[in-house]
């Protein structure tokens, strides 16, 4: 169990003064011996010689062993990383392609955990990777048979229902990014906890995890790494990520419509609308679009992309939007 500070404070006091009362104890009756004093002062002074070595020289060195310790792990335990979301009591971060928390097994005890840690206000950011974007089919290649891409759709739909679910009071504390390019990193945080590895051709939660201090060295240097790629280019959050706010012409309120990027441009679930219908972007302000088709070839690569996106059990009209 771990104590709380001052309780180990008051602890380390308690076991001072028990020290003191029975070295006391132990040198009393032998005071009146010849020589008590002198042997008495050269003990005392070599004693806080070595009191001064240790305070200046060994403690800092080991607390710098300490903060810089890798531990490596063969294997994340996903039920271990649950335990400790629940008891976190300051910051809970994830940045993956997806996460076996919110696979089938342990998406339930996640979610309660994360609403006890939002009662504590403790803050989440997760980051993880679009399913329609390039790296997706490429870390789809490498771990296959593994359906990556679905994992990562289902990932983002899970967030989705608890992020839908959570009161208004955590909305604010509980932040979800959809990233366009897949992650340098597999970092879980957990308060002063941060796990990280590398990615190879299998899946990395079951490979190489090294476990170390967020205040130490390695440590600093993940979150860093985590802090830029947040605060960079190409995130969107849950609602941006699934649809595409636009505005067609007249006194009109702007349209949600899925969409999918394709070779960098941007196809929409057109539904009603029809080629050459005129639209803009409610982001990128006042530019002009029209609507578009493409060939059988492009058009059915933009289906795929927007079958990893949203599900193979949909039938979208897609078209582009073009400059006119």
């Amino acid at each position: 169990m771990r104590l709380p500070g001052r309780r180990l404070s008051t602890l380390y006091v308690a076991i001072g003064a028990a020290l003191l009362l029975a070295g006391s104890a132990v040198l009393y009756p032998v005071r009146h011996v010849d020589g008590f004093a002198t042997e008495l002062r050269i003990n005392l002074g070599s004693n806080l010689i070595d009191l001064v070595l240790a305070v200046l020289v060994l403690q800092p060195l080991v607390l710098t062993l300490n903060r810089n310790a890798v531990r490596w792990r063969n294997r994340l335990d996903y039920r271990e990383v649950v335990r400790s979301v629940g008891r976190a009591r300051d910051h809970v971060e994830i940045w993956k392609y997806w996460t076996g928390l919110l696979e089938p097994a342990h998406a339930a005890s996640f979610a309660d955990a994360v609403r006890v840690a939002l009662d504590r206000g403790v803050r989440f950011r997760i980051m993880l990777t679009d399913p329609s974007c390039p790296d997706a089919a490429r870390r789809a290649n490498q771990v296959a048979p593994t359906d990556a891409v679905a994992l990562m759709r289902e990932n983002i739909e899970r967030l989705d229902e608890i992020r839908r679910d959570l009161p208004p009071r955590h909305a604010a504390l509980f932040e979800v990014r959809i990233s366009s390019v897949g992650p340098a990193h597999a970092v879980y945080r957990v308060d002063d906890w941060l796990s990280y590895g590398l990615f190879r051709n299998r899946r990395v939660s079951e490979n190489y995890q090294r476990e170390v201090r967020v205040h130490g060295d390695l440590g600093a240097l993940a979150l860093e790494a985590f802090d830029n790629r947040w605060n960079g280019a190409g995130l969107r959050g849950i609602d941006e990520h699934y649809r595409l706010a636009v505005r067609t012409p007249g006194p009109t309120a702007p349209l949600e419509l899925e969409y999918v990027v394709l070779d960098g441009e941007t196809w929409v679930d057109a539904g009603a609308l029809r080629i050459g219908h005129e639209l803009s972007i409610v982001a990128d302000g006042a530019v002009p679009y029209v609507l578009a088709d493409a060939g059988p070839d492009t058009r059915d690569r933009a289906a795929a992309l927007f079958a990893d996106k949203y599900g193979p059990e949909r039938s979208p009209a897609l078209l582009r939007l073009v400059a006119p």
